[in-house]
């Protein structure tokens, strides 16, 4: 799936944008390709790796279940980022409650059955969501609450996307700010990323994401991609996705690999003054 890097919120490959702008006599050339790039610091500069996943909830209800939006009241079902905010909210013995489950991800890219059937080709495979496993006859009218901490690696713009089937709402804070994407109502599977790119140090960024599904195809999917380096969004690995806050900052690499050449060249110094002095 091909992503250019720069975009409209959703995910239309430029040049068939581009084909449709001359085609009705739109297109601009003086205009320019890029958006603005907005800018959030870490909320926890550093480097940081081996990520122990993210927090996640989930929650299904039956089929029959209405909540609060106008759809879900006449047409029944999790059809609202509203009534994803409630169902996530019921517990066992709740009308309408079918399971639910609290867990550690590893990332976020879970999807159902039916998602991975008709589009994972498309957009790419996915696990299945911890409410159950592949082969459940019930696997519609869920929402999932993901939440935790994102590890920028290194000084760049980066962008965020989301694959959803229905809506979702995502947001990442660094100290000086957070941005906020979402997508409310009932969507066929689609990635949807900011239009403005973001400029990042390397740190830890919080976020929280809450994404739902109604009927047939449901998908909850994060990934992110740098600008300089990849031109395709990419699922964000759990290398680099917290679920609290490290104790302790790691040095970068770089910091290590000279620290322990430091204590090589130490080392054979003392070795060399030992065989002068015997």
């Amino acid at each position: 799936m091909r992503q250019d890097n720069y975009r409209p919120s959703r995910n239309i490959p430029r040049t068939l944008l581009l084909t449709l702008l001359l085609s009705l006599g739109l297109y601009l050339p003086s205009l320019p390709v890029g958006a603005s790039i907005v800018s959030l610091a870490p909320i926890v500069s550093g480097y940081f790796s081996n990520g122990d996943g993210i927090n996640s909830h989930w929650v299904q209800v039956e089929n029959t279940w209405k909540g609060p939006s106008p759809f879900s009241q006449d047409f029944s079902g999790i059809s609202a980022l509203e009534d994803a905010a409630v169902a996530l909210a019921l517990t066992s013995g709740d009308a309408g409650f079918v399971r639910s489950a609290t867990t550690v991800m590893r990332d976020i890219n879970a999807g159902n059955d039916w998602y991975n059937a008709d589009w994972g080709g498309v957009y790419g495979f996915t696990d299945m969501p911890p409410l159950f496993a592949t082969g459940d006859l019930h696997q519609q009218n869920f929402a999932g609450h993901l939440w935790g901490y994102i590890a920028v690696p290194e000084p760049g713009n980066y962008n965020f996307g989301v694959l959803i089937d229905d809506g979702f709402a995502f947001t990442i804070w660094g100290n000086n700010g957070s941005q906020t994407l979402s997508l409310d109502g009932l969507n066929h599977p689609d990635r949807w990323g900011f239009d403005s790119d973001i400029s990042m140090e390397a740190g830890l960024y919080r976020f929280d994401l809450v994404g739902y599904n109604r009927l047939e195809a449901g998908v909850v999917n994060l990934g992110w991609w740098y600008g300089p380096t990849t031109s395709e969004f990419g699922t964000i690995s759990q290398d680099y996705l917290y679920t609290a806050v490290p104790a302790a900052v790691p040095l970068p690499p770089a910091v290590w690999l000279f620290a322990s050449g430091l204590a090589g060249l130490v080392g054979v110094m003392r070795s060399r003054k030992s065989a002068r002095e015997s």
